[in-house]
């Protein structure tokens, strides 16, 4: 299948496995906000809606058949993760994606990781995370920030929306994800070892 293919298969998808209107404006807000930001930092655009299409395929998904399947496609699932399945939807799809379409590893890290972030995230990523958390349907403190930044640099705008992701776990008592953290001291490392 080509990436034409897969984006209208996915479409097609996404109608099925996605009841709620709220959630299927969410993806297509993050499909919409991922493609310019493809465009201003020349990413490819086709690889980019792939992952921003499949990043929410089984956002919808009844805890337990998530940690069913999850079961199935050999998925580790961790205390945190047993406690909130929820949390298995983005690693779910990736492998999903990668069964039935052979998505390249660059997109399968890109969906499994879009909810936590990854220390060594590509720009797909970059942008999905980003799209997922600055989309025309988020609205908190920070969010014109978040999408000023990143239209002007990618790294800057992955950084504001770790961050952000960091703050929002502490002032709602939720958990922060191990990938969450490590991104974040990766992030910084980095930056000291350049300055």
């Amino acid at each position: 299948m080509n990436t034409k293919e897969i984006i209208s298969n996915l479409e097609q998808y996404l109608k099925i496995m996605i009841k709620s209107t709220d959630r299927l404006n969410h993806v297509y807000n993050v499909v919409y906000f991922s493609q310019r930001l493809a465009r201003i930092h020349k990413v490819s655009q086709e690889r980019v809606r792939i992952a921003a299409l499949g990043h929410d395929l089984f956002r919808e998904v009844e805890p337990s058949k998530l940690i069913t399947i999850a079961k199935i496609y050999s998925i580790p699932i961790t205390e945190f993760e047993m406690s909130a399945p929820i949390l298995l939807h983005g690693m779910i799809s990736a492998e999903f994606l990668k069964r039935k379409y052979k998505i390249d590893e660059e997109i399968y890290e890109a969906v499994y990781y879009h909810t936590s972030g990854y220390e060594y995230m590509g720009q797909i990523g970059k942008i999905l995370v980003i799209s997922d958390s600055a989309g025309d349907d988020r609205e908190y403190k920070g969010v014109k920030k978040l999408r000023e930044e990143s239209l002007r640099s990618l790294d800057l705008g992955y950084k504001i929306a770790i961050e952000n992701k960091i703050h929002y776990a502490i002032e709602k008592e939720r958990y922060i994800l191990e990938q969450t953290y490590k991104t974040w001291n990766r992030i910084v490392l980095n930056k000291n070892l350049n300055n």
